[in-house]
């Protein structure tokens, strides 16, 4: 008990990933805000002190604009900053031709 009660207080000083839980609530609000995107994949975390990084891609259709890529991602990054509270989140927007065959999340 000892081992982890210190082992979560070093990981929240130290960069740790997100529980698994918090990984599994990201990739929800990623797709019920995901709308008009095709996929996201490569979803990192990690927790340094109070604040969640998330980073991910999110595949789009190749003929979708920019600014209709962009209110994707600010759709995606108020929920998760509602939901997370302190979070830096980096979105890498990529045509469709970029798409994970697996271990992606379909939107």
């Amino acid at each position: 008990m000892g081992y982890g009660l210190m082992k979560e207080s070093v990981g929240g000083l130290m960069d740790a990933a997100a529980p698994p839980e918090v990984q599994d609530r990201i990739r929800s609000l990623i797709a019920e805000q995901g709308s008009g995107a095709l996929q996201a994949h490569d979803l990192r975390t990690r927790h340094a002190g109070r604040v969640t990084f998330i980073d991910f891609h999110l595949v789009v259709p190749g003929n979708m604009s920019v600014a209709r890529a962009h209110d994707i991602c600010d759709r995606i990054e108020h929920a998760l900053k509602e939901e997370m509270g302190e979070a830096v989140i980096t979105i890498h927007v990529e045509p469709e031709n970029k798409a994970e065959p697996s271990s992606a999340l379909a939107l």
